[in-house]
């Protein structure tokens, strides 16, 4: 063996370091590698696995805090939260595995053959003890939409982590004045910039992005243009919350909606044959059980589908069936009453404003359950089953109502909160909602809430199920700050309540209010 690249033995020191750098750059060419075959097969990564068992032992009050806190950014951070773990567990192998290299004292073949053996012990450990513990089964048998294609992926990224990590282990070798560096620079710059550039990515698009978009809608104080909202949400404004970090995108060639369960003629349905069957349109307002006093997760939309019942009909139900369960693409379970199931507004929807459903609102094919929160409203469906008991979905296995009716709902969209006024008189307007019931009408009040006065406007809604908007031209008493709270009467004739609660178990209530200055022009 030459002697300026003969094996040496290094301290302890430099194991470690070397070791930490090595497994970090492993860790992030695994990470890369992991994302591209995530988006490449649409299975998720193990990343996700561990954020959805994660996320299922926070208590529903952390979760809900975290998503009135931090939005639609909650379950991103999360994610990224988690690949910054990843990295730091890869950057801890990377010292284990340097150290046995140092031990076996292996020439460069035997270290490449060991770094590959390693990633893939790394593998079988994931996939026998981490992956079944986040309830994906052993080798990711129990993981949606093929467990043996997730087990060959995560077995790539895993072989990928090894393989950098070897060949970075031999990267230094001595001469007669000690280390030097073998292996071009340039690769582990680019593996360290190409980490950055992917956590920098992620960070843009599930951070800043939904941040910057709420400023822009006007929901935060500051100065700028507040809008009012339409009867019709467009459907690239219309709110979106799901429990995943990255939501499906289905093939609608390979898509089939099962219906099985306690019925007598089980069968499915592709796309063509669900649009070939007797559809409605229907006008339908959805809201997240999430939305908070005055939030802005709750949209208006027409839905065409087909009656559920039409589909369970076909099928027979047997007698004994208590509710309706549903599953999805996502793994996501929920339910209805069978009494419920026979409403002909509960329709399996596959259009939104006209246009075949968003991927993230649940193409092909979701549920729309008017006058329930959204955790009613199935997104990605993939099987419809009677069961004979009182089944609890998702959220309500953590600690949400099974019976999420919507409340009496009421927001300020203008003026904008804190705004600086100069005129006499400003328009004030919003939505209002209270599901079947129906709005009667709209109060607003300037001194908190000892006198109310009814608006001057409420549009008639588009259905028994949507929102209405409301308007008011408001003249101030005085010059000032004016402190405005809005309350709704349902058609039922109550009020909605002042009392302030979380939105968990059942939903938000309480009453929005804004504070505005009108003041006199400058001179």
């Amino acid at each position: 063996m030459n002697e300026s690249r003969r094996h040496v033995v290094r301290p302890r020191d430099q194991i470690v370091k070397h070791g930490l750098i090595a497994g970090l750059k492993a860790a992030a060419a695994m990470i890369l590698v992991m994302i591209a075959l995530r988006f490449l097969f649409g299975v998720p990564s193990l990343t996700e696995i561990a954020a959805d068992w994660f996320s299922a032992f926070l208590p529903g009050r952390a979760v809900d805090f975290l998503l009135e806190t931090l939005s639609f950014s909650a379950k991103p951070l999360m994610f990224v939260g988690l690949l910054i773990l990843q990295i730091m567990i890869g950057s801890l192998s990377g010292v284990a595995y340097i150290g046995l290299v140092q031990l076996r004292e292996l020439e460069n073949l035997g270290r490449g053959l060991w770094a590959v053996a390693f990633g893939v012990g790394l593998w079988l450990i994931a996939m026998t003890a981490a992956v079944p513990v986040f309830g994906g089964g052993y080798f990711g048998a129990d993981v949606g939409r093929g467990g043996t294609t997730f087990a060959m992926v995560a077995l790539i990224s895993f072989t990928t982590y090894g393989a950098v990590l070897g060949y970075l282990s031999h990267s230094e070798v001595v001469d007669g004045s000690g280390y030097v560096e073998e292996r071009r620079v340039f690769l582990s710059k680019m593996a360290s910039w190409g980490l950055f550039g992917v956590l920098a990515l992620l960070g843009v698009n599930f951070v800043v992005r939904p941040i910057f978009s709420r400023l822009v809608s006007g929901r935060f104080s500051g100065a700028g243009m507040a809008i009012l909202s339409t009867e019709i949400t467009p459907n690239e404004d219309f709110y979106v919350i799901s429990k995943n970090i990255i939501d499906p995108s289905v093939n609608a060639n390979e898509w089939r909606l099962e219906i099985g369960g306690l019925v007598e003629k089980p069968y499915s349905l592709n796309l063509d044959e669900l649009r070939a069957m007797p559809s409605v349109e229907q006008f339908v307002t959805l809201e997240c059980i999430s939305n908070p006093v005055g939030g802005d997760l709750i949209s208006n939309a027409k839905w065409r589908g087909v009656p559920l019942w039409d589909i369970l009909e076909k099928a027979v139900v047997q007698p004994g069936v208590v509710d309706i369960l549903f599953r999805a693409h996502d793994d996501y379970t929920e339910s209805i009453s069978l009494e419920k199931s026979m409403l002909e507004q509960v329709i399996v929807a596959y259009e939104m404003n006209g246009q075949p459903l968003p991927d993230e609102h649940g193409f092909p094919a979701r549920l729309i359950v008017p006058g329930f929160f959204g955790i009613k409203q199935v997104k990605w469906m993939t099987a419809i089953e009677p069961v004979s008991i009182d089944y609890l979905g998702f959220w309500e296995r953590r600690g949400w109502t099974d019976k999420p009716y919507v409340k009496t709902f009421s927001r300020f969209d203008i003026p904008w909160h804190r705004s600086k006024l100069f005129d006499d008189s400003v328009l004030v307007g919003g939505v209002a909602f209270a599901g079947k019931r129906g709005i009667r009408d709209v109060e607003i009040s300037d001194d908190g809430g000892e006198g109310w006065v009814s608006v001057d406007y409420i549009s008639e809604p588009l259905s028994a199920y949507t929102w209405v908007i409301w308007t008011m031209e408001y003249t101030p008493a005085k010059r000032g700050p004016v402190t405005l709270r809005v309350r709704a009467t349902d058609g039922d004739g109550d009020v909605q309540t002042a009392e302030f609660r979380d939105t968990i178990p059942d939903g938000a209530s309480g009453h929005d209010d804004i504070t505005v200055l009108f003041e006199d022009i400058p001179a």
